[in-house]
């Protein structure tokens, strides 16, 4: 945790941020939000959107409250956060922003704005995707960060594959436990076929599908555990990288014997069955590249667990804030809500297909990225007409709409935990001492718990004085 605070430049002190705010309990339910002002402001706003997406909304946004001027903030994704620290030692943290993956960073450096008051007032959170509503509370009584972008960990199979091995392609209501075993089932070493490449993991896949988990890691909103479906999926995906039902891994003597090339994609090799991958990736495996070269993956959401009562699937997500510094968090938060979850600049997002164009009348932004973030149906069926008008995305939409973000993004201590623990701890990469035999995953899985638990409990309380 220390090597944390030892790396960061700190700005805000926690204690200004987070002391002498009432819990949630004491929180007064209010009917509707307070009202916004009328003077002339102005708002900065910070994200990683396509900019002409980004200043689309924003001009919507004006039109919509013609005292605020909002000034875009553009940050490259390279080195985004050590940007927004640099901003903000400055400074100059935008009235509104987005972060990426590790929220240890906006939190050791006092960056959240409070604003439960107007979370938890406004009705429009009601068409909130439900496993995401409760997801921002760090302390566990402030709302202190949002979903804003969402994208749902995605399995591709290749139907090209499937038909040559006379396979049926699954069910989307697949099981967990059938795509372990459909792996197995479609490695064919004398046809130089894998059962599956991987970019996201069965580590992550199983305690969320198989439990009805509200996190990674066994993670039940308060306190994680390793003991269980993480230990067994890891040693399970041990086992298939040691027998070669994983694909060789990308540039190494493996991947070059099997595909003539070390630096190729195992998925661009034609001789994958699964890419685990994410929702992005669709984008690749509809062009004309893999058109032409006949690689035909289709989305399938993950896998539900054969005795799950939900149907949460671990997702990408990424979250936004206020910043604690702002003069105007009131219209702070309705801009980061316009630029994130809300389902009016959502929408806006769709809009920029037909509005952003080049000199050649060609679409610049053809497809919003990711899901919508709330249960609004016109918003769904607008994003369904703009993919591939096939049932496979049919399927895979009517059955992403309960994500589980990844807990960096969102628990405290997760991200340090993961960088100095699971893959630079005592072990080193815990998972390529598990791949190596050098680890047994149950022998280690309570230790790993216990310092995981730790880290999150030494995040809480150093930074909310629990």
């Amino acid at each position: 945790m220390k090597k944390l605070l030892k790396t960061m430049t700190s700005v805000l002190l926690a204690s200004s941020l987070l002391g002498g705010l009432a819990p949630l309990s004491q929180v007064q339910a209010q009917e509707g939000l307070p009202e916004m002002t009328t003077d002339e402001i102005t708002l900065t706003f910070a994200g990683w959107e396509y900019i002409g997406v980004k200043e689309l909304q924003a001009q919507r946004f004006m039109e919509k409250y013609p005292n605020i001027t909002v000034e875009i903030v553009e940050i490259q994704q390279d080195g985004y956060m050590d940007q927004l620290v640099n901003m903000a030692a400055a400074g100059d943290l935008p009235d509104a922003f987005w972060y990426m993956g590790n929220v240890d960073v906006a939190i050791y450096n006092g960056w959240f704005g409070d604003m439960t008051e107007y979370w938890e007032n406004d009705p429009d959170n009601e068409l909130v995707l439900e496993t995401l509503k409760d997801k921002g509370y760090l302390d566990g009584e402030r709302k202190l960060a949002a979903a804003v972008s969402y994208q749902p960990q995605t399995v591709f199979l290749d139907e090209a594959v499937f038909e040559r091995l006379n396979e049926p392609m699954p069910s989307p209501d697949w099981t967990y436990d059938e795509m372990i075993e459909l792996m197995q089932k479609m490695t064919v070493p004398e046809q130089g076929i894998y059962g599956y490449n991987d970019f996201s993991q069965i580590m992550t896949y199983a305690p969320i599908v198989n439990t009805d988990a509200d996190g990674e890691f066994g993670w039940n909103g308060e306190t994680f555990d390793l003991t269980g479906e993480w230990a067994d999926s890891m040693q399970q995906q041990a086992e298939y990288v040691r027998t070669g039902v994983h694909a060789p891994f990308f540039d190494t003597d493996e991947a070059e014997a099997a595909f003539g090339d070390r630096l190729l994609w195992a998925a661009r090799s034609g001789r994958i069955a699964m890419q685990l991958d994410a929702w992005w990736t669709k984008d690749l495996f509809n062009s004309q590249e893999y058109i032409d070269s006949g690689i035909r993956f289709k989305p399938y959401p993950v896998p539900r667990g054969a005795n799950a009562e939900s149907l949460h699937k671990p997702a990408f997500v990424d979250f936004g804030g206020i910043s604690s510094a702002t003069e105007y968090p009131r219209e702070a938060y309705e801009l980061l809500k316009f630029m994130g979850w809300g389902a009016e600049g959502w929408a806006v997002r769709l809009d920029a297909r037909e509005v952003l164009m080049d000199d050649n009348g060609n679409m610049i932004f053809p497809y919003p990225n990711g899901l919508p973030l709330v249960n609004d149906e016109a918003l769904w069926d607008r994003v369904a007409a703009e993919l591939p008008q096939e049932q496979y995305y049919t399927d895979m939409l009517e059955r992403v709409r309960e994500p589980i973000p990844l807990s960096g993004a969102v628990i405290p201590g997760f991200a340090t935990w993961i960088d100095e623990i699971y893959f630079n701890g005592e072990y080193g990469n815990i998972e390529h001492a598990a791949y190596n035999g050098e680890v047994n995953p149950a022998d280690v899985a309570q230790e790993l718990t216990d310092l995981l638990n730790e880290h999150h409990q030494e995040a809480l309380d150093e930074l909310f004085f629990n």
